[in-house]
C-alpha cells in the first residue's frame, strides 16, 4: 500500500483529472508543480496511473482526441478512495504533531475532539474484523446511564456526522446495527469464528439510500428542492448524499435533487440549510419538514 508521500500524489492527480476532463499531460504535470508542489515525472506519472487502478480502482482513461486524460466513471471508487487519502493526510498531520507538540497545538484548531473519540479501539475493531473473530464489549447507554454487554460479529466500521460506528451483528440477532465506538469499553477480541461479511452484503446496501445509519423500510424517493445559488455552491463542496444532483437557476435560486429513502438524518440535514432552501416534492416530505419549522416557530412565538 502506498505510503503517505505516494498517498498524497496520487490523491492530486485524481483529484486534477476528476476537476479537468481532458487536461492534457503537460498541463497536468505544470499544475502538479504550481498548485500542489508535487514533482512529477512522466514515468512517475504512469507508475501512478497504474497505482490507482490496481489499489483503488480507479481507471484513468487518454483520449486521443482531445490529447487529454479523464477519470473513467466510477463515483463510488473516487469518493472511497478521496476519503482515504483525506484520513491518511490526518493521521501524517497528526503524527507529525506528536513530534512537535507545541507547534501542533498553534497550528491545528480542531472544532472538538468528538471526532477522534474511542478511536484507541480501531486497532483492535479492525483486527477482529481482518481475521473474522467475535468480539465482545460493554456498551454504555448515554440516557440510562448504564452498561450492557454484548457479543458480536463484526462487520465493518462507518463514519457519520464526526462520528465512527462499528456495524455488527449481536449474537441472537440476524440483523445488523451500529455500535458507537465512543461508547465502547473493555473490548476483547474471542477466540471464536464470526458470522462472514458476504452473507449481509444485502443488508448493508441499505445504507446506500440513506443519509446517517438509520436505513427505513419505506420506498425510494425523488426529493426536489428549492436552493439558492450560494447554497448550491456549498451542497457541492459537501453532498448530503451520493444521488444529489445540483442546477444553478435563474434569479438567485437553482434545483437539488436526491433518490433516496428519507430518515430522521436526512430532515435535519434540510433544516441545517435554513431559509436557503425550500422542499417542492414529495408533497408528504415538504408537509412534514413544514411540520418541524411550525414547531420550532412555535416555541419561540
Amino acid at each position: 500500500m502506498a505510503n503517505y508521500k505516494v498517498l498524497k500524489r496520487l490523491n492530486c492527480i485524481a483529484q486534477l483529472i476528476k476537476s479537468y476532463p481532458d487536461i492534457t499531460k503537460k498541463n497536468l504535470l505544470e499544475r502538479l508543480g504550481n498548485d500542489y508542489d508535487v514533482d512529477v515525472s512522466e514515468r512517475t506519472f504512469e507508475r501512478d496511473k497504474s497505482i490507482l487502478e490496481s489499489d483503488f480502482g480507479i481507471s484513468i482513461q487518454y483520449n486521443y482526441t482531445t490529447l487529454g486524460y479523464s477519470v473513467q466513471e466510477n463515483e463510488e471508487a473516487l469518493n472511497q478512495f478521496f476519503k482515504f487519502a483525506k484520513f491518511a493526510a490526518m493521521a501524517e498531520v497528526y503524527e507529525s504533531g506528536i513530534k512537535d507538540y507545541k507547534s501542533f497545538q498553534k497550528w491545528i484548531l480542531p472544532e472538538d475532539s468528538s471526532g477522534f473519540d474511542g478511536v484507541q479501539h480501531f486497532e483492535k475493531l479492525i483486527h477482529a474484523i481482518s481475521i473474522n473473530h467475535k468480539l465482545t464489549f460493554l456498551k454504555e447507554n448515554y440516557y440510562g446511564g448504564t452498561k450492557k454487554e454484548y457479543t458480536v460479529s463484526p462487520l465493518c466500521l462507518k463514519e457519520y456526522a464526526n462520528r465512527w460506528y462499528l456495524i455488527a451483528v449481536a449474537d441472537g440477532e440476524n440483523d445488523i446495527r451500529n455500535f458507537g465506538i465512543d461508547r465502547l469499553s473493555d473490548l476483547k477480541i474471542e477466540n471464536k469464528n464470526a458470522l462472514i461479511l458476504e452473507n449481509f452484503q444485502e443488508q448493508l446496501k441499505q445504507y446506500d439510500d440513506v443519509v446517517g445509519l438509520n436505513y427505513t423500510e419505506t420506498t425510494l424517493e425523488n426529493i426536489e428542492l428549492r436552493a439558492h445559488n450560494n447554497q448550491i455552491k456549498y451542497l457541492r463542496s459537501l453532498p448530503i448524499h451520493k444521488s444529489q444532483i445540483c442546477i444553478d437557476g435563474s434569479n438567485d435560486w437553482g434545483t437539488v435533487t436526491y433518490k433516496l429513502k428519507p430518515n430522521y438524518e436526512f430532515e435535519m440535514q434540510i433544516l441545517k440549510l435554513g431559509n436557503m432552501v425550500e422542499v417542492v416534492k414529495p408533497e408528504w416530505f415538504r408537509d412534514k419538514v413544514k411540520k418541524h419549522v411550525s414547531e420550532m416557530y412555535g416555541l419561540y412565538n
